[in-house]
């Protein structure tokens, strides 16, 4: 992760060549390298660098002051320290400090830092129409078909899921995410509740997913209504 992108298309080089695991549409696996392409074609289309872009676009409109390209060159205030486990995802023998690298050829499939604070302001305008019309959150949030007919659970850079809140079972619509080597983040969103939740830790291999959804289920248990006598 040494090497610098000036272009997010010059990512795309990284795996350019590498052989398809799958035919398409046979199978589902989640794919870093896919974010790289959908980020170059975002650029494309917009005939801007796309870190300009998503910072014009999405991040200033939303009020997300904290997030931020991640950057190997350039300080970035109150930015953490990353470690992960010594020995793989065991963390009984300490963690282990992340060497310093140039994330920039992962452009949407990585290279950004942000906050809980900052994820949940994305998630709330997300699922209230405020950045994008319903008719295109409903099809970003539809499980996609296998040509089996089989769903994935997952739409368009989206986990689906049914999960129980205050014993009553509801949608969960989110992403997890790991930052490489370093820092692990809980992104979810209940839109039949109007609930949004984020996780964050500077450690690889935390279970935020599981902090996140307690944090959830204890809202949910907040405002449920008093039986009616």
């Amino acid at each position: 992760m040494s090497a610098r992108c000036e272009r997010t298309a010059d990512g795309l080089q990284r795996f350019a060549e590498y052989p398809l695991r799958f035919e398409p549409g046979t199978k589902y696996r989640y794919s870093t390298f896919g974010w790289i392409l959908v980020s170059a074609a975002v650029e494309a289309a917009a005939n801007e660098p796309f870190f300009n872009f998503m910072a014009t676009q999405i991040f200033k409109p939303l009020g997300m002051r904290d997030t931020t390209p991640d950057s190997a060159t350039e300080p970035i205030p109150d930015r953490v320290t990353f470690y992960y486990p010594r020995f793989s995802a065991d963390t009984r023998y300490g963690p282990e400090l992340v060497r310093d690298g140039d994330y920039s050829c992962f452009a949407g499939g990585g290279a950004f830092l942000s906050t809980p604070s900052d994820l949940v302001r994305f998630g709330m305008a997300v699922n209230s129409g405020k950045l994008l019309q319903p008719a295109t959150v409903k099809m970003l949030q539809t499980s996609q078909h296998l040509t089996s007919g089989d769903e994935t659970g997952y739409g368009l850079g989206w986990d689906l899921e049914t999960v129980s809140l205050a014993e009553q079972s509801t949608t969960m619509v989110g992403h997890d995410g790991e930052y490489f080597i370093g820092g692990s983040t809980s992104l979810m969103t209940f839109p039949e509740r109007g609930l949004v939740v984020a996780v964050t830790t500077n450690t690889t291999f935390a279970d935020v997913s599981s902090v996140a959804l307690k944090i959830a289920q204890a809202f949910a248990e907040k405002g449920k209504s008093p039986e009616r006598k």
